[in-house]
């Protein structure tokens, strides 16, 4: 779809093609490398403001968002492996946030990102969350363990997370049995109130992102391959 945008790719990992919005295009795959993330943490030495994950991604008026689903499945195998859905809110000085231009705190987006994600070598839903607000503006991070937690990493485990809006609130749902069972994961209360800092932009970009943070250097320079299915954003 040309309203359709890809961030963050290279020639190394390059932007899947065929990806539809609808929920009922083909599967769609692309390769995250390794230290990609999405993140802002106050760490020492250096404070760190990432936006390096390859995102599939589609502009549209915060205020016109219904939902954001997709299920994402990998051959999960380093710490932070990670994949699933992001909402992006971009700054009115960097509408684009990508690799070159978003790792500074006056242009890095607010964001909120969910999906499975690898922890002590258990695959677990996570949601982390970074609002506006300059160096306020941290991450939090919170991880459910899947069924499967516990067994060791490599099998292919999917995960199927789904963005709605309630009034204010980013509502984050694990879904099941082919959708027929929602889960409740998480209400972000403040995605959809008016910016009192002055700093976001009236668009936000929402669609599914891959990381491979790799802080362990264990990839030996293997991307991430992750493959997508059910993708799928509303509108109103």
């Amino acid at each position: 779809m040309s309203d359709l945008l890809y961030v963050n790719f290279t020639d190394r990992d390059p932007a899947p093609t065929g990806v539809t919005t609808d929920g009922k295009g083909p599967d769609f795959s692309f390769g995250a490398p390794p230290k990609s993330d999405i993140y802002a943490s106050p760490r020492v030495p250096k404070v760190l403001h990432d936006y390096t994950a390859p995102v599939v991604c589609k502009r549209i008026p915060k205020s016109s968002f219904k939902s954001l689903q997709v299920t994402a499945a990998a051959q999960w195998r380093t710490q932070y492996d990670q994949a699933g859905l992001v909402f992006t809110l971009p700054t009115r000085s960097n509408p684009d946030p990508n690799t070159a231009n978003a790792s500074e705190v006056e242009h890095h987006p607010a964001w909120v990102k969910a999906g499975i994600e690898v922890n002590d070598g258990c695959p677990c839903v996570s949601v982390v969350a970074r609002g506006p607000g300059g160096t306020g503006g941290w991450s939090d991070w919170s991880l459910i363990p899947l069924s499967l937690a516990g067994e060791k990493l490599g099998p292919v485990v999917p995960v199927t997370l789904q963005f709605t809006r309630e009034k204010n609130a980013l509502m984050v749902w694990l879904l099941r049995d082919e959708g027929k069972t929602r889960l409740f994961i998480r209400k972000v209360p403040w995605v959809f109130l008016d910016d009192t800092t002055g700093t976001l932009g009236d668009d936000v970009l929402v669609g599914a992102y891959a990381a491979q943070p790799d802080p362990y250097d264990v990839s030996k320079g293997e991307s991430l391959q992750v493959t997508f299915s059910g993708f799928s954003i509303e509108t109103q």
